[in-house]
């Protein structure tokens, strides 16, 4: 089975999802806000991380949002996770991250180590205003994942 196709549609619904409505330029946010979008996106970002390792999808999806839910559903993990670890390993610690934003979002973009690949950009996107902090979009990038 080809796992290629349905991870690269994935990302694309992913990003399509995440970038909805926010056509503005993106650009690193004030320290003073990256500290409070940090206080949710790096316990999330973990959560899902580690849940990536453990083949967790309910962990895994707990913080999505309605949409990314329907779009990320347990089948899709399942075609993604193998893909990732099949190409990069299992996760294994992340960098502190660049937080960015546009009038609308805010993503927070890590730089993460897996057990094959180092440097790989994982980026956790939320709407500015939503109080309960849902993953509105999530995208791994790295050469291995390119190729």
């Amino acid at each position: 089975m080809d796992l290629k196709a349905p991870f690269f549609a994935v990302l694309a619904i992913l990003l399509a999802v995440s970038t909805c409505g926010c056509m503005d330029q993106e650009a690193i946010v004030p320290d003073e806000e990256a500290v409070q979008v940090l206080a949710y996106a790096d316990p999330i970002a973990e959560n899902l991380l580690s849940s990536l390792n453990e083949d967790d999808y309910t962990k895994y999806s707990r913080d999505f949002s309605p949409e990314m839910r329907q779009e990320l559903d347990e089948a899709s993990f399942e075609q993604s996770r193998e893909f990732v670890i099949s190409r990069i390993g299992l996760y294994v610690s992340k960098s502190d991250p660049v937080v960015t934003g546009t009038r609308d979002f805010v993503a927070a973009i890590y730089k993460a180590e897996f057990e094959q690949e180092s440097g790989v950009d994982v980026r956790f996107v939320f709407k500015k205003d939503d109080a309960s902090h849902q993953l509105q979009g999530l995208w791994f990038d790295s050469p291995k994942l390119r190729s």
